[in-house]
């Protein structure tokens, strides 16, 4: 049987969200290869499972995870060299017992690292690697070993050939994205009586921020639903400030966010790539409002440029944006979603899966 070894972390979140995505296409496309979509934080000795850490990291600490991201992006050969020490004893006995015929990762940790201790074990399993970052992101991708390197955008692409790649070992494959996230707002609305707004992780700077932020989009006659996702500190604030205000729900952690989205007329968010191309995919017009320090600083350029949506700094500019939006019968509003439309880098997980597919018939078995 045909192994691949897909590198992930954590139970939910943008990189297992786009493994789930990349796994799901391999199954559509051969229901018999063997994928093993492995929590590559398993490496480390300590590992629990929680991402509380990684939350908090970014969150409560956002200038010490920027400086964190940039050192290590800086300082890319020693940056791998070290990470490789620790994951080396786990790793090994992972390929020994599993023994793949392919090796993918989508997390840049795992990448040039990854490489150091196969060569290593002295072993020559090719190695693919997907960058799920869509405009800033960490060198730590860099690669040129890798068999291809997977990218978002045609951008990103044309970067990567700048800085020496091979044009054969680059591949615009568009971002990896389940298939539940259909274009079923695909036709802007006729009509809309009142907007629905979804609102998911708008601010990673406070709880006081994001309150701010949810009652300028109150200002108007929406109904509101927010998501806190797997921020449980937010949502205990957020259900003791709202819990007398009309219009607005206030959910945690959900599995249900394709649907969330479909019944969605604009949504709210940080920069996160995932929930981005989720809903361009979907042609939901977007407000960015928050970012990681770090990889998701310029996403916003991305929504920008494509006329996809607006970024906005602050309460006042929220409320003032949501205007535009509405005005004039949503005027504004569908153009958005119409030009999400035309978006071309939303098939990443279907175009990976048939170059690893691809890939069996040239491995010598």
């Amino acid at each position: 049987m045909q192994k691949i070894l897909i590198l992930t972390t954590g139970k939910g979140g943008g990189h297992r969200s786009s493994s789930d995505a990349i796994k799901a296409a391999i199954h559509e496309l051969d229901p018999d290869v063997d994928v093993n979509d492995y929590d590559a934080m398993n490496f480390f000795y300590g590992y629990t499972g929680d991402e509380e850490g990684y939350i908090s990291f970014t969150t409560r600490y956002r200038f010490f995870w920027k400086c964190f991201f940039e050192i290590t992006s800086l300082f890319k050969g020693i940056s791998n060299y070290i990470l490789s020490k620790p994951i080396y004893k786990r790793f090994s006995k992972l390929i020994k017992e599993y023994k793949p015929d392919i090796i993918l990762s989508v997390h840049p940790c795992f990448v040039g690292s990854v490489n150091i201790c196969l060569n290593r074990m002295k072993l020559t399993i090719p190695v693919y690697t997907c960058i799920i970052d869509l405009v800033k992101h960490s060198y730590l991708w860099h690669e040129k070993k890798c068999e291809i390197t997977f990218v978002p955008t045609l951008k990103m692409c044309d970067f990567l050939l700048k800085k020496g790649f091979q044009r054969k070992k680059v591949v615009h494959s568009g971002f990896p994205i389940n298939t539940k996230f259909d274009k079923i707002n695909k036709n802007p609305k006729e009509k809309i009586l009142i907007p629905n707004v979804l609102m998911v992780n708008p601010s990673l700077k406070s709880e006081k921020v994001t309150l701010k932020l949810i009652l300028a989009a109150l200002k108007h006659n929406v109904n509101l639903t927010v998501v806190t996702g797997s921020n449980k500190k937010l949502k205990e604030f957020l259900d003791e400030k709202l819990s007398n205000v009309e219009n607005v729900t206030v959910l945690g952690y959900v599995l249900d966010m394709a649907e969330r989205l479909s019944r969605a007329d604009v949504l709210i968010t940080k920069a996160g790539p995932n929930i981005i191309l989720e809903a361009v995919k979907m042609c939901v017009p977007i407000i960015i409002t928050g970012h990681i320090l770090g990889q998701e600083e310029k996403n916003y350029q991305y929504i920008v440029e494509n006329g996809y949506g607006v970024k906005c700094d602050s309460q006042e500019e929220l409320s003032e944006a949501l205007n535009r939006l509405f005005a004039n019968d949503y005027e504004l509003l569908k153009e958005f979603s119409n030009n999400q439309k035309g978006c071309t880098d939303i098939s990443g997980a279907e175009v990976v899966a048939k170059y690893l597919l691809k890939a069996f018939n040239e491995i010598p078995m």
